[in-house]
């Protein structure tokens, strides 16, 4: 049986790399995250480009229909993914998809040394992708200059932050600010040494303060990978504060959707059924201990080369909690699509679908 009647992935990567790992015997894998950054799809590829980018949607599209989602929405990610892809796909699928804006092209002219980065090239990029159709959000995360390589202070970083935010306020759509991190091998990327938003959740706090019209979406919820729950517990001290903060909670397991369903300050409408599909974390099991299961990249087993099932394993651990709890399933049907349709304006068969009261 289908969880839900209207079902949404609020976080889904379409595009996927592939690198010349088993081709060359002197590949680096340090710069393995690097080279994903700046990664081009195969047209644009020469004789020593390492890491390409492809269109991934046809093993999305099978799984959307093997566990009944209904839509989901596209993210270019951090790693090189473009949002000249993402509109493909939402082109050649209609109604399935929509996606949020990300200044792609900025940061790789950035990072191979060809322009100097700059949050002005940053935002026009991004503009110019929010004003097509089929783009309804800025993520994942906030964007950032990827050549720095020491801490920026955050008074700096806010400033730039700002300029994101005007960016979403001038096209009235949400923010993802990215949380949670995660522990297996490296990434290079030092997201969460250099900038303090990727640090402490809390932060956006301040914004909201400054702009109380844009709505934020924490990816992942805190929880992108590994057992450890701060950033959760941070995450949802922001949501339980302002009630346009959305988490996403697909990669939580049962026992810590407690945490902002048992909140009284948290509502459900802020809940979002985001998980991180597409990614290469795998499930880690570990019965009879706490948590019993979750997401990280484990360093001995090497790079996964299958594509990873998270909605199974979300769908299950949702379920186990709406079983223990006996949710009721107009609320169920809130977080796994409700709530999602009413934040991106989706076109959907029936609004009525999602609980909704009228005052009288």
């Amino acid at each position: 049986m289908k969880l839900g009647r209207f079902i949404v992935e609020t976080h889904c990567h379409a595009q996927r790399h592939a690198a010349k790992i088993q081709q060359e015997d002197d590949f680096d894998y340090g710069d393995l995250a690097q080279k994903m950054m700046t990664a081009v799809p195969p047209k644009e590829a020469v004789d020593d480009t390492d890491v390409i980018i492809y269109d991934n949607s046809e093993r999305l599209l099978r799984d959307m229909e093997t566990y009944d989602v209904d839509m989901c929405v596209l993210l270019p990610g951090v790693f090189g993914f473009t949002n000249k892809i993402n509109q493909q796909i939402i082109e050649e699928n209609p109604g399935t998809f929509v996606a949020a804006a990300w200044p792609v092209q900025t940061m790789k002219a950035a990072q191979r040394g060809q322009e100097e980065w700059t949050i002005d090239a940053a935002c026009e990029e991004m503009d110019e992708w929010l004003a097509k159709d089929g783009f309804r959000m800025i993520g994942e995360g906030i964007p950032y200059d990827p050549t720095v390589d020491e801490p920026m202070k955050w008074s700096e970083r806010k400033d730039e932050i700002r300029r994101v935010f005007d960016v979403a306020a001038d096209h009235d759509v949400p923010i993802r600010w990215h949380t949670g991190y995660v522990s297996g091998y490296g990434s290079g990327l030092n997201l969460f040494q250099n900038f303090p938003d990727w640090q402490d959740p809390t932060l956006a706090s301040q914004l909201k303060a400054e702009y109380p019209e844009v709505p934020i979406i924490f990816d992942h919820g805190g929880m992108q990978a590994t057992w450890r729950e701060h950033h959760v517990d941070q995450c949802c001290q922001v949501a339980a504060t302002h009630d346009d903060v959305y988490l996403e909670i697909g990669l939580y397991w049962a026992d810590l959707l407690k945490k902002p369903m048992n909140d009284p300050n948290i509502k459900l409408e802020q809940l979002l059924w985001g998980n991180d599909w597409g990614a290469s974390m795998p499930q880690v099991h570990q019965p009879g201990e706490h948590p019993p299961m979750y997401w990280d990249q484990v360093i001995h087993e090497g790079l996964p080369a299958h594509q990873i099932d998270y909605w199974g394993a979300s769908l299950r651990q949702l379920q186990k909690y709406a079983l223990e709890r006996d949710l009721p399933q107009d609320d169920l049907n809130l977080i796994l699509g409700g709530n999602a349709v009413r934040l991106f304006d989706l076109d959907v068969p029936d609004r009525r679908m999602f609980k909704q009261y009228i005052d009288v």
